[in-house]
């Protein structure tokens, strides 16, 4: 999952890989001007019943630079301070029905199966347990070392459907798609295949067009946005019986 392909590199990447060592604060300037909107409606839900249940034991599947909590233990291919697990999603070091919860941002795009990982998700839940995914859908390539996939609606239902879906809605929404896909067409169009300006150009085409995602404020609540939405966000359970 996590070895980089190295044709395929790209400074966006190198640039990105550097500001990760901030922690935090790379987490606020992703939120501030970046290209997508976040709706962390489903989850704040899913944080929430981390917090209302201190005994329980929940884990962040792709934590990145995420912060974990006494029970949200994070796991991540890369070595980190504030990664609990190293391993690949593909294999979860973990025993059957041994967790109350998981949480993905922003990771199944980057997995080469995801299949493989959603069944590894419902073998370590327990009957009953919660699970919260963000994924993208209408969004360019992200290398982040690389990226395999997107996901419409249907999709989602269909990777998912060994779960019950309890919520299904826009993450981002249709302005913030518009934001990313306009950013990198301004960008490949006047680099002129040039990947180190087409990088230079992307940072600041994104300074420059990030307020317009303030429109998902509306837009996001149209049931339509759906079909050209940044990215979707899941809260789903697994049912204490086999589907």
């Amino acid at each position: 999952m996590c070895k980089p392909n190295h044709k395929k590199n790209n400074l966006i990447f190198e640039i990105k890989n550097a500001l990760r060592s901030l922690g935090r604060t790379y987490n606020y300037l992703q939120i501030i001007i970046g290209p997508v909107l976040r709706n962390d409606y489903l989850e704040k839900q899913f944080h929430q019943i981390v917090d209302d249940h201190p005994k329980k034991q929940f884990l962040n599947l792709g934590c990145g630079t995420s912060l974990g909590k006494a029970n949200l233990k994070n796991l991540d291919c890369y070595l980190g301070s504030n990664v609990d697990i190293v391993a690949d999603l593909h294999q979860i070091p973990l025993a059957e029905n041994s967790l109350d919860g998981v949480t993905s941002v922003a990771v199944l795009e980057h997995i080469k199966e995801p299949t493989i990982v959603v069944k590894e998700t419902l073998r370590i839940l327990k009957p009953g347990a919660i699970a919260h995914f963000n994924i993208p859908f209408m969004q360019p390539y992200h290398a982040s070392p690389d990226d395999f996939q997107r996901f419409t609606s249907s999709g989602l239902r269909h990777l998912f459907r060994n779960f019950e879906i309890i919520e299904l809605q826009s993450m981002g929404g249709p302005a913030s798609a518009m934001v990313w896909l306009t950013t990198e067409f301004l960008s490949i169009s006047l680099s002129f295949g040039i990947k180190q300006l087409h990088a230079l150009l992307f940072i600041l085409f994104t300074s420059i067009l990030w307020p317009f995602k303030f429109l998902d404020i509306i837009l996001r609540c149209y049931p339509t946005s759906q079909i050209m939405t940044s990215n979707f966000s899941l809260l789903l359970r697994k049912p204490k019986k086999k589907i």
